[in-house]
This record gives structure tokens, sequence and C-alpha cells, in this order.
């Protein structure tokens, strides 16, 4: 394609699949770093470096889709950068939920997001190059918005003030990631009781629905119940030869469990107004005077507050796969770190993963440009309960996915999270050749492995080279010390469909040197549902 401007031309190239091809895209989050990132650090990790390896990738095998998992964009800063906006988070409390949203206000609001999205999507070379070469899917999360929007309590999220920047944020996010307005976008088939919703179809096999999160969400509700029932229409009627179904969700769907967290901060929660402006309570507080980590830990899907809501719809994802045989898994971000978590049959003689209806892979990829978590961070998470039975012969658990860090290929020993920039390749495979397919069980030097240690078919992926660009160069461990080697590869080929879903988490190295930063892949082998 090309564009004459009139003072410029510009130009682009776009990948678009045979009818009967089987897709590969990519997938991210978190495009920005948020208020609370030292500005060194940011410069030290640069905008680019994660992009930059994705494009490399694209060059390399042209990705015929991207899909934006929320925060595409970072509005933190508006606070900051509005004047009356500065004003009004310092105002004292009941004033501050009884101001009006006034037509000025209003007006600078809107031009200071479609200044943020021209400035991050037309000045930012990698992303507008990625515009301009893939076609993108995009839901958007709170930092598209305001940080942990619809995760406060009523009086707040009520207020006038809060509902005019939300209604701001909706019409250019309906303006720049769906190409819509909010008068027109039913009938361009976004859809939802009062939210926009896509489903959509890649080729004949394999379709993609993204759940907005944020539009109905208030403290007790994440969808709203007729939300859901267009949702599930949509699946009984629009999925026929569909074998793979993804479901972005920008909150992880299944993540670990915080319950002590949760307890302490609903208590700090409904300290006295007074009390949120004694010194030590007020410099852990959000720019809300709420806890910092309050509307990050209600934001989530196994929150208290919401696990009922999600696993009456994992129930009835069950019976959809079940009656559709489509395999369904979950794609998401937000949280600053990567992850994969699994739900699957619970029993002593659970069927073969691929004729597991119940077994469904949830996908984190996050982030592609936002500071990770310390390695303290992920050392906590991983004491927080990682493994349950959500609901009726089910097991769900975050599985140990990284068996070896990619700053050097050696085992490590928090293997749930990683604390690395990230990005996620997926690609439908047919006719897998079996000697290219691993499954990675660990045994001791004189104890085999159980059998369950067989149900993730997973691998350490190909490497970027020294620079960060492309992916042929080995994986960043071999196998070299036969039956010594922890890691024992084997095939099981009853695990293994004929149109697996592929999925491969790419991870930026923490260790920089001259040339930049390397990338190590991390294979996950998704099978159909027979």
């Amino acid at each position: 394609w090309k564009i004459d401007w009139g003072n410029e031309k510009t130009d682009g190239l776009f990948l678009v699949a045979r009818r009967d091809q089987k897709w590969r895209g990519g997938f991210f989050s978190c495009n920005g770093f948020d208020a609370y990132v030292p500005k060194q650090v940011a410069s030290d990790l640069t905008y680019s470096n994660v992009w930059k390896h994705l494009l490399s990738v694209h060059e390399e095998t042209p990705l015929h889709l991207l899909l934006w998992g929320g925060d595409q964009n970072y509005i933190d800063f508006i606070f900051e950068d509005i004047p009356f906006l500065r004003a009004w988070i310092n105002m004292e409390w009941n004033q501050k939920w009884t101001t009006d949203f006034r037509d000025d206000l209003k007006e600078q609001v809107e031009q200071y997001h479609f200044n943020t999205y021209a400035q991050n999507w037309d000045r930012r070379a990698e992303v507008k190059r990625a515009l301009t070469s893939i076609p993108s899917l995009m839901m958007w999360d709170d930092h598209d918005i305001f940080d942990g929007v619809g995760s406060y309590p009523p009086l707040l999220h009520d207020s006038p003030m809060m509902m005019g920047l939300f209604q701001a944020a909706q019409k250019m996010r309906l303006l720049f990631q769906h190409h819509t307005t909010p008068e027109k976008a039913r009938q361009h088939h976004l859809f939802g009781h009062e939210g926009y919703n896509f489903f959509s179809r890649c080729g004949p096999h394999l379709a993609i629905i993204g759940a907005d999160g944020r539009t109905e969400r208030n403290t007790q509700t994440v969808q709203h119940e007729k939300t859901w029932d267009m949702i599930f229409n949509k699946l009984e009627n629009d999925l026929e030869e569909v074998e793979h179904l993804i479901i972005l969700f920008p909150v992880p769907f299944s993540f670990i469990r915080v319950h002590i967290a949760e307890s302490i901060f609903e208590r700090l929660k409904k300290l006295p107004n007074k009390s949120r402006h004694v010194p030590l309570i007020r410099k852990t507080n959000s720019i809300f005077d709420l806890p910092e980590l309050y509307d990050d830990l209600l934001d989530e899907w196994t929150h208290a507050d919401h696990i009922d809501e999600r696993n009456r719809a994992l129930l009835r994802f069950q019976k959809i796969a079940e009656e559709k045989k489509v395999r369904i898994s979950y794609f998401s971000g937000d949280v600053h770190c990567c992850g994969i978590s699994r739900f699957q049959t619970k029993g002593s003689h659970p069927p073969l993963p691929i004729n597991d209806a119940k077994l469904m892979y949830q996908i984190i990829s996050s982030a592609i440009v936002n500071m990770p978590p310390s390695k303290m961070a992920i050392r906590v998470a991983h004491h927080f309960k990682s493994k349950w039975n959500p609901v009726d012969n089910t097991e769900e658990e975050v599985i140990d996915f990284f068996e070896r860090g990619p700053e050097n290929g050696r085992k490590v020993f928090h293997k749930k999270f990683r604390p690395n920039r990230n990005w996620c390749y997926f690609e439908q495979c047919s006719n897998i050749l079996m000697s290219a397919v691993t499954i990675v069980q660990t045994r001791c030097l004189h104890c085999f492995p159980c059998k369950e240690n067989l149900v993730v078919p997973t691998s350490l992926g190909p490497t970027s080279n020294q620079k960060g660009h492309g992916s042929q160069q080995p994986p960043i461990h071999d196998h070299t010390n036969g039956e010594l080697c922890h890691q024992i590869i084997q095939m099981d080929k009853r695990q293994i469909g004929s149109h697996d879903l592929r999925v491969r988490l790419w991870l930026e190295s923490a260790h920089k040197h001259q040339d930049g930063r390397q990338f190590v892949g991390y294979d996950l082998l998704i099978p159909d549902l027979k």
C-alpha cells in the first residue's frame, strides 16, 4: 500500500494468509512505562528493544496477526499534565467525588488521549512499523484509561469525574483501537451489554474472542451477565470448523491466589478518611488515597470478589469445548511477568490431553515495554497458592514452565514466573514432525518421573543472535549429559494432535552486553481436541 499525503508519501506491506493457510501471530501487553518507573530505569530498558525483536521475527516469517493485550498506552501521567486534574487529586475527600466533569475539561482530556495515541503510535518508529505491516486486534486494559479503573469503591467509581474520564478514554479507544465510534460500534460488530467485545475468525480453524473487562467492571462484577450470554451465543453459533479458540482476557483468567494480601488491603481501605493522610499511610497510597496494591489485587479474576463469576464462566467454556470439540486457550498480560497456567481434568485416571476437554492453557505475556517486577517479588509470588480445584473434576495450576533462565541456560529454582520482558509468538501447526516434538519431564539420578509430568509438552525454543535479532540460533541449553541431565527429553505421540497450536514465549535477557540483549524462546505445544 502507498499513501500520498501531499508533502510526503508513506508505504508498507501486509501479508494476507490464504483461505486454507495456518495462521501465525504475535501477542503482547503493557506497551509503556507507568508513572512509578524511574526515568533512569526506563532509559536503560528502552521502549524499543523487545519490539525490535518482534519485528525481526516478522521479517523472517511475516505475521498474519498482532494481538494487543491491553495497556496499549499509559495514560497515568494525565493527572500530572492537566492542571485541573492535578488540583483535583489533591482536593479534600468529599469535594473530590462531587466535582463536576466540565465541558472544557472534557475537551482537554480527549485531546490528551488523542495526542498520546499519536505520540506513541506515530513517533515511536517500532510501533509505527508494526501498525503499518501487521494487521492488529486490540483489547484495552486499565492504563488505557487510568490505573485500576473499575476496581475502586462505588463512591469513586460512580463520581462525575471518574465517569467523565472513562467516557473520554472510551471514545478515543474506539477510534484508535477499533476504527469506529460509540454510535457505529455495534454495526461494526463490537458487542456487549454496555462494553465492546469482539469475535474474529482467523482462517477456517482459528477464532479469537476479545473480552472487554473494563467497561462493565465494578468491585463485584467484571462482565455483565447479559454480556456473558452474548459471548456464549457467539460460541454456540459461530465455531463451525474451528479447532482452536483463543480468549483474550487482558487480566489473567488463571493466576495465583493471594487471600492474605487481599484481606490486609481490604482492612486498609476501610480506614477512616483522616487516617489516609497520616504520612506513612499516604506515602503507600495511590493518587486516589487507597493502598497502592488494592486495585491491582481486585483487578484479578482470582480475587475473592470475582472468583465465582470466573468459575461460572469456566464451566460454560468447558461445556463449549466438549460440545464443539474446540481447544480453548486464554491469552493475558497485565502482571508484568510471564508464565503458564493450566486447567485439566482432575482424577487418578484422567483422559489423555488430546481427549481432555477441560485442558485449557493460560498464556501470560507481559510486558513488552514496562519494567519487570523485582526478583524478590517473583520469589514472593511463588509462595502464594498456585494449585487448587476451582470447579468439579477440574484441577487448576500455575505450572513449573521455566526450567532454565534466559541469561545463561542454567537451571532456576523458581519456575512458574520470570521477571523478564517478553512477547508471545503463536502458530497453527499441521503434520508436525514427531522428532521435533519434545515433552520435558524431570527426574533425579535414580528416580523415574511420575506419569503426570508427561502432560506439559514444552521445550526450550530457539534463541536470537547476540544483538537480539531473529530466531535462528539453537536453544540456550543442549542436553549433552545424557542420562545424567536433569531434563530428559521424551516423546509421547498420544498427546500430539494433527492441528496443534504452538506457543513460543520470547524472553529478553536481563543481562545487557556490548551488542544488546539476547532473546530466548520457550515453547509450548497445545494439542487440538479429539
